[in-house]
């Protein structure tokens, strides 16, 4: 295995505050990861750190142990810098700063030595030639006589003398080898989520006999308990590997196995990762598919009341009410009440980053369900179109995108434009509990709208609810 890379960035889709919108999964994976690899190395991405908190062992690791570094200036994204300067106080060569042109860098890095780029339209501008430009840089800073001194602290105090990490040559080796046996596991991971994804495909097939389903049920459900013996395997080290930990909750959640998300990530909440918001969010989603509903409320009002309303914990929050709403869907009196909740809870989401579509689509469903004529419907449905229509030009591969914008046809009631958008969210290549979630919050759209329109001028929704059921 090549030597690491460690990439220090921002994640998803971020704002400068003003117009200027980049997508970092998409400046890694098109940009920074190739010049990486086309340089001989291996890059690693702190992607376990995307739900907040504290800074990690791990994260300390990477930063002091790694041959070499990038480090996305772009934004001047706070825990970006921070890590920069633990690598700059530990490491006078091998770290490489790049920025986004319309960057205003803050005055302390400014004099660095940075590269460029530009990203427009959804894209990182001349991305070949950027991949060249940084790949060479590279490798011209892993040349012992060419690299030059990146860290401002050795150039500006010649006597600095940076910590001499020889010693700690052993850990170093031993971090370096559980990166490389975790992303040969993190790899076996994804062949089996592939080949339960070609049985799922196999057993929805409108041809496929009940044998046929049988048989690949029972081989989805091997598939699975394979998974679970990987987890079994890593052990007690597991709650420590945070890479494995994601990798095997992001196969479990496609698997349609919530019940083992929960039983995995219950116990590291509640110890070791007490401080890990995006682990606490998803030990929720897991709670709420498993419909232990009070304890998913519990873990959501307690981030919300500590944070602060935000459109991720939000909308999990509300999916916790539209739950509750749904399993009293005969009780006159808590139905009504839980959707009000739920409205309430999605409102405050997307009022809190109006960006964020996910919340606001949510609210506009289940307003069009209680009264298409609410002023709120009126008043929320055209800022969430725009942060829907945004996000589809820079995530057209993204399935909750389009099945969003496929939502927002439906309470339009346009055929012509949600079966566009339902043809391009199935190519998306969804789980089959993303489109379980697509296909009943369309039920409850067209269980409201045959009050307006007759089942022969619905014929196309309910199409769309049966592609996705």
């Amino acid at each position: 295995m090549p030597e690491l890379c460690f990439v220090l960035m921002p994640f998803g889709t971020k704002t400068d505050g003003n117009k200027k919108e980049i997508d970092f999964n998409k400046v890694y994976g098109s940009f920074i990861k190739k010049a990486i690899e086309q340089a001989g190395l291996t890059p690693i991405r702190a992607d376990e750190e995307k739900g907040g908190g504290f800074i990690h062992k791990p994260m300390y690791e990477r930063l002091l142990y790694c041959e070499f570094a990038i480090a996305d200036l772009s934004f001047a994204n706070a825990n970006v810098f921070y890590e920069l300067g633990i690598r700059h106080a530990a490491k006078p060569f091998t770290t490489i700063s790049i920025f986004e042109s319309n960057t205003k860098l803050p005055f302390d890095v400014a004099p660095l030595r940075a590269m460029p780029y530009s990203f427009e339209s959804g894209e990182v501008t001349h991305c070949e030639q950027n991949i060249k430009t940084l790949s060479d840089l590279i490798q011209i800073n892993l040349n012992a006589q060419q690299a030059q001194n990146d860290s401002p602290i050795g150039e500006m105090i010649p006597n600095y003398d940076f910590p001499v990490l020889n010693a700690l040559q052993a850990n170093a080796e031993s971090f370096k080898e559980v990166i490389r046996e975790t992303q040969d596991t993190k790899q076996k991971i994804q062949n089996l989520v592939k080949q339960w994804k070609q049985w799922d495909k196999k057993k929805e097939e409108n041809q496929s006999s009940p044998d046929e389903k049988a048989l690949a049920e029972q081989e989805m459900q091997k598939l699975t308990q394979q998974v679970t013996t990987i987890e079994k395997e890593a052990g007690k080290g597991l709650k420590y590997n945070y890479d494995l930990v994601y990798a095997l909750m992001s196969a479990y959640k496609t698997m349609n196995v919530f019940a083992e998300v929960v039983r995995m990530i219950r116990p590291m909440v509640a110890q070791e990762r007490k401080g890990d918001i995006y682990l606490h969010q998803q030990l929720a989603l897991a709670l709420n598919k498993t419909k232990e509903r009070n304890e998913a409320e519990k873990v959501l009002t307690n981030i919300i009341q500590q944070y602060g309303a935000d459109p991720e914990t939000n909308g999990l929050l509300g999916s916790v009410y539209k739950g509750l709403m749904d399993d009293n869907v005969n009780d006159e009196l808590l139905a009504p009440a839980y959707r009000h909740k739920s409205v309430e809870a999605y409102l405050s989401g997307f009022d809190a980053d109006p960006r964020d579509y996910y919340p606001g689509v949510n609210a506009l469903s289940l307003l069009y369900f209680d009264n298409p004529g609410d002023e709120r419907f009126k008043k929320y449905f055209p800022l969430v179109y725009y942060s829907v229509q945004r996000q589809l030009e820079v995530n057209k591969n993204n399935y909750w995108v389009q099945a969003t914008a496929l939502e927002l046809s439906a309470l339009e009631l346009n055929e012509t434009n949600a079966i566009n958008y339902l043809a391009a969210a199935l190519t998306c290549n969804p789980a089959q509990w993303e489109k379980t979630t697509t296909a009943d919050n369309l039920k409850k759209i067209y269980s409201r709208a045959l009050l307006l329109k007759d089942k022969e001028q619905l014929k196309w929704l309910n199409t769309c609810i049966a592609k996705l059921s």
